[in-house]
């Protein structure tokens, strides 16, 4: 989880990165909930169906969360200074419209404070919040600003992301040694989710790309009940959360067979172009730039056609966010920023591919932080 000075500090660059004279912020996204907070409703349990939550900052760093009953449980793990969380559902009553309580709960709570200046998340907040706060209180939006601050990853989001990618590479290393012949892609997606919860210790959602042969040349796609067969490719392009972060990163090899020719120099075009992009990594260079080293590689092998996906992206709480290393993006890599690298070719009639690292960006260059193996041969 993340932990209390995280949060806090978290919560005190938002009112920083705040016009002056703001009073308070009200935040209302699950992720940003987390972030700000560690409150995450478990989406392994029917109490967290439907449940929304509120977090008051204010401006003297008080946090005030605003939940209701039945996830009173995730609010006392949060790192807050005060829950309120009236009954919703008692097991003996017909219970009320679950988001209509809430925007009660958090209209009646406002009228407690003197707050006047106050942020909003417009795109997230139930609309009942807005008009009720409309009447006689400033508002305005802080949308915004909350991505350019979650780029800089902390010490204790570093860590949720490490042990993403522990749960992750575990997934991975099963994928390499236990997929055979015959096997579905809905096994081969069960085998790399219980590989990667064990790892993880508990629970985990584990989502992604799980195609193999014809299918690895359309990029990527849920699972399905296709058969692997020998000598096809297998691809697997998987994020694992943990506590709401997720590393994001990708392997593609040869089920129980060798490559032909033509797919080996793919691969060996792949491993250039991550090595190029690489030594672009460095806090202060444009995204732009990254994305440009990955794919001159291509051009110099007359491959670019077959790159038709983004060179890499930001991950964290999103997937994918900021930045984006794109060929027009408008972003510079960031001391604290984590992304991913992830060049591959799809070529019809010999196959896809796809490999990807995730890195933290520091001042003098980057730290790897995934560390499956990028190979096309079991």
């Amino acid at each position: 989880m993340l932990t209390p000075t995280g949060c806090q500090q978290r919560r005190q660059r938002l009112l920083a990165a705040l016009p002056p004279q703001t009073e308070m912020a009200l935040i209302y996204d699950p992720q940003h909930l987390y972030y700000f907070a560690n409150y995450s409703a478990s989406p392994f349990v029917f109490r967290s169906n439907d449940a929304g939550a509120v977090l008051a900052i204010h401006a003297n760093g008080k946090a005030t969360l605003i939940a209701d009953s039945m996830v009173k449980n995730f609010c006392d793990a949060a790192f807050v200074d005060e829950v309120i969380a009236p009954t919703w559902y008692d097991g003996k009553h017909t219970a009320p419209h679950r988001e209509v309580l809430l925007v009660l709960s958090v209209l009646d709570y406002m009228k407690t404070v003197s707050a006047k200046r106050i942020g909003l998340e417009m795109a997230q907040v139930p609309a009942g919040i807005m008009l009720g706060l409309s009447r006689d209180k400033e508002l305005f939006a802080v949308d915004q600003v909350i991505p350019t601050l979650k780029r800089r990853k902390d010490a204790d989001e570093v860590d949720l992301l490490r042990r993403s990618m522990r749960a992750g590479e575990a997934g991975m290393a099963a994928g390499l040694k236990e997929i055979k012949p015959g096997m579905s892609e809905l096994e081969i997606y069960f085998l790399v989710q219980n590989a990667a919860m064990a790892a993880s210790g508990g629970q985990a959602v584990v989502y992604g790309d799980f195609v193999t042969g014809p299918r690895t040349e359309e990029i990527g796609g849920p699972p399905s009940e296709r058969k692997v067969q020998a000598g096809e490719l297998v691809m697997l392009d998987f994020s694992t959360i943990i506590g709401q972060y997720r590393a994001d990163f990708a392997n593609t090899h040869i089920c129980a067979g060798k490559p032909t020719a033509r797919q080996h120099d793919m691969y060996l075009a792949c491993m250039e172009a991550i090595a190029a992009g690489e030594k672009k990594l460095k806090a202060g260079v444009e995204a732009r730039e990254v994305d440009r080293a990955v794919r001159s590689v291509f051009e110099s092998k007359h491959l670019s056609e077959h790159f038709p996906h983004h060179t890499g992206h930001g991950i964290g709480l999103g997937h994918p966010e900021p930045p984006f290393l794109v060929p027009e993006s408008s972003d510079t890599l960031l001391a604290g920023d984590v992304v991913t690298l992830e060049p591959g070719l799809y070529i019809k009639g010999t196959g896809g591919m796809r490999f990807e690292r995730n890195y933290l960006i520091t001042e003098s260059g980057y730290e790897l932080l995934s560390k499956h193996r990028l190979t096309l041969e079991a």
